[in-house]
């Protein structure tokens, strides 16, 4: 699933675009995603049955912000990998 916007925010264009994947083993998508990318990892949360990771990197020379979301519990048959 795939959603994307588009905005103004004081002046600036910004640009989001939210993903869901389903049947995703996260470690191997977060091995993939610091192999491609120059991400730094600045905030992580773990909140009852999610945790929740904040990273930033610089692509096309602008700051980016990926916040991925994902159930703890990765086993379930029902468990999604959010990444906005």
């Amino acid at each position: 699933m795939i959603a994307v916007t588009k905005a103004t925010l004081e002046g600036k264009a910004v640009q989001t675009c939210s993903i869901r994947l389903f049947g995703v083993d996260r470690t191997a998508f977060e091995e993939r995603f610091f192999a491609r990318t120059d991400a730094e990892k600045i905030g992580e949360d773990r909140n009852g049955d999610q945790v929740s990771k904040l990273y930033i990197l610089i692509a096309g020379n602008r700051k980016q912000l990926v916040h991925l979301t994902s159930p703890v519990d990765m086993g379930r048959p029902d468990s999604t990998l959010q990444a906005r």
